[in-house]
């Protein structure tokens, strides 16, 4: 094959490129280091009014040597307003990925592609749930109004933590793998070809049990499942439950392509070596130091009776290679990779600023503004996420890793990400309000989704490493089918819901807000802390009364007090007082007014300050009268 001669925009240097598979990948040079996208000459111009792509590729230089270099951060550039549509109906799951409004060549390059197309289905779907999640039509809608009080709250139920878990504990500089339902290896890409930016890992075999919550989850989410089993017996020639694990990577191209997908999976039982040739097989090509099959576009390597890998034509020698020497993934994927566990019935690793920036072709157009305002919740401060799920017998485990970009440090973004987690809930409840459900029971699970939510957000603990951020999440069993349920609910009703309509306010049978503080501190609520921070304790008690509750944190500070602080009671039909003075009476020393909390009461400003008895002195403000009982 004739060699491409490429040369560096920035000093000039000639690079030959023996693959053509290649254009439109990234590539450096052995000169100056400068990274750019391999392009032929007479294309050089056009690329400069294309925004820049994140895919990583590598270049041929003279001597043969082959270099790989993961691609250098790109600034996310401002997004469009996305007005809500319509969010793609459930039965449209079935055509992700496709791209309706593609040109001929478009067309004849995804017929040629097909097992490619089908395989990202799976991960498109997945990336779909848990990457967007309800976080789509929560942030379509900024926050109006506090999160009301809800009867039932056994949709989710905390578990009991030991007590060195502490919710929110501070910092810790190193990866907190404690209380981990799991203790597996790390995930590797082996036999996976360069540049890696999605990667789905899941336990098919264990998710499938005939019995189990596993089961129960799979009926609340019936059209991801039966997709996942299609494209499984499609791709693999096997059922979701003869497979111990199936790892499915996208490997981005330039923008206007589908990605190259890559895949191995783990069989549960040996197979016979002549029944794998026949599922797999095709050519045998000896070239690359290893026997791989070539049938159409597709490579695949038979590693054992139990182990297939696939992957590109193209990049066979690269599957080859990573047998023993593993091929670089894009920026961020490989410092995630050593802190995952294959042993989770679900690990998601994903380049946000990637999925954004290939939304246009990789989805349809119904969901483009989905998995854009899933990317916005990450935002441009998170350069790469690993977010996995386990199901146990007592327990929904889930674990999420944030890779902070180098301008930002990871205290300030474990900052930001508590915060999004508080408001997602009150963001929402608007749109929640505005879909009308005609059955009675699809209507109280959406209603309830809020509530959920917010007991997702109470029960995560947050802490932060060296350029990463972590949330834990441990729920009760039951957490994982009504979470799912009601997404899938909500998202199937926001379908046949207008947004763009003004929300007509009914008549309500809640009982009007009372107009002092005062009254409002005598309202009842239910408290349930379980190692629940303390701040995140009073903005529970701020959305029940529907009232600001703010904290001084300087004052606290100087009284020894930190904002984390956990907080562990239950309590039926309490006043708010009440529940607050369960609070304050830990924090009480008459001999030390700064290790004294109180509460100051803003009828004015119709708001509550959290503080000590010392800086209300200084700052001339009077403590409200709270009764300790006995």
């Amino acid at each position: 094959m004739d060699t491409i001669q490429i040369p560096c925009p920035k000093c000039g240097r000639e690079l030959k490129l023996r693959d053509r598979s290649l254009l439109g990948r990234k590539g450096k040079c052995p000169k100056c280091g400068h990274s750019f996208v391999l392009q032929e000459a007479d294309e050089v111009q056009l690329e400069l009014a294309e925004p820049e792509p994140t895919a990583v590729g590598h270049w041929v230089p003279d001597g043969g040597k082959t270099a790989a270099t993961t691609s250098r951060p790109v600034t996310g550039r401002p997004q469009p307003n996305v007005n809500f549509g319509p969010a793609p109906v459930i039965s449209e799951l079935s055509s992700l990925g496709a791209n309706d409004g593609a040109a001929a060549r478009m067309k004849a390059m995804q017929k040629k592609n097909a097992k490619r197309r089908n395989a990202g289905l799976v991960v498109g779907a997945v990336v779909a749930l848990a990457v967007g999640g309800v976080t789509y039509y929560a942030m379509t809608h900024a926050p109006r109004k506090p999160l009301p009080v809800q009867e039932n709250n056994e949709d989710l139920g905390q578990v009991d933590l030991p007590a060195e878990a502490g919710a929110n504990h501070p910092a810790k500089n190193a990866f907190n793998p404690a209380r981990s339902p799991t203790k597996g290896k790390p995930i590797e890409l082996q036999y996976i070809p360069f540049g890696t930016q999605v990667v789905l890992n899941i336990r098919p075999a264990e998710l499938w049990q005939a019995n189990g919550l596993s089961e129960e989850l799979r009926f609340c989410l019936p059209p991801v499942a039966k997709l996942i089993e299609a494209k499984f017996e499609e791709l693999f020639k096997r059922k979701p439950e003869q497979i111990e694990e199936a790892q499915i990577c996208l490997i981005p191209g330039s923008q206007g392509t589908l990605p190259e997908v890559a895949a191995v999976i783990h069989l549960v039982e040996d197979a016979k070596k002549s029944q794998l040739l026949d599922d797999f097989g095709g050519e045998r090509i000896d070239d690359y130091g290893h026997p791989v099959y070539i049938a159409g576009e597709r490579a695949f390597i038979i590693a054992s009776q139990r182990t297939i890998a696939m992957g590109p034509k193209s990049q066979a020698s690269e599957m080859v290679k990573a047998i023993v020497e593993r091929n670089p993934a894009a920026d961020g994927i490989d410092e995630l990779l050593p802190k995952t566990d294959r042993d989770r019935h679900i690990t998601l690793i994903f380049v946000p600023r990637t999925i954004r920036l290939h939304s246009t072709w990789w989805f349809p157009e119904n969901l483009k503004p989905f998995v854009l305002k899933a990317c916005d919740w990450f935002g441009d401060e998170v350069e790469s996420a690993a977010w996995s799920f386990h199901l146990g017998e007592k327990t929904f485990y889930s674990d999420l890793i944030l890779r902070n970009v180098s301008g930002v440090t990871a205290p300030t973004l474990e900052r930001e990400t508590r915060a999004k987690l508080q408001k997602l809930p009150y963001n929402l409840l608007d749109t929640v309000r505005m879909m009308e459900p005609r059955e009675v029971g699809k209507r109280a699970v959406i209603g309830r989704l809020p509530k959920m939510t917010e007991v997702f957000g109470m029960a995560s603990i947050l802490s932060h490493g060296p350029r990463f951020v972590q949330v834990i999440t441990p729920l009760s069993d039951r957490a994982a089918p009504n979470l799912a349920l009601g997404t899938l609910l909500a998202w199937d009703e926001s379908t046949r819901t207008d947004f763009t309509k003004e929300r007509t306010t009914k008549p309500s049978d809640e009982p009007k807000l009372p107009d002092l503080i005062a009254d409002r501190l005598k309202m009842k609520i239910d408290v349930d802390f379980r190692r629940t921070p303390l701040q995140d304790a009073f903005l529970f008690i701020s959305g029940e009364i529907k009232t600001t509750i703010d904290i001084d944190g300087d004052a606290l500070k100087g009284g020894g007090f930190t904002k984390n602080m956990a907080q562990t009671f239950q309590g039926d039909k309490l006043t708010a007082l009440d529940a607050i003075a369960k609070i304050l009476e830990k924090y009480q020393d008459p001999q030390k007014p700064a290790q004294t909390m109180v509460i100051v009461v803003d009828e004015a400003k119709k708001t509550i300050l959290v503080s000590t008895k010392a800086a209300c002195e200084q700052q001339k403000l009077t403590p409200y009268e709270v009764v300790f009982k006995k």
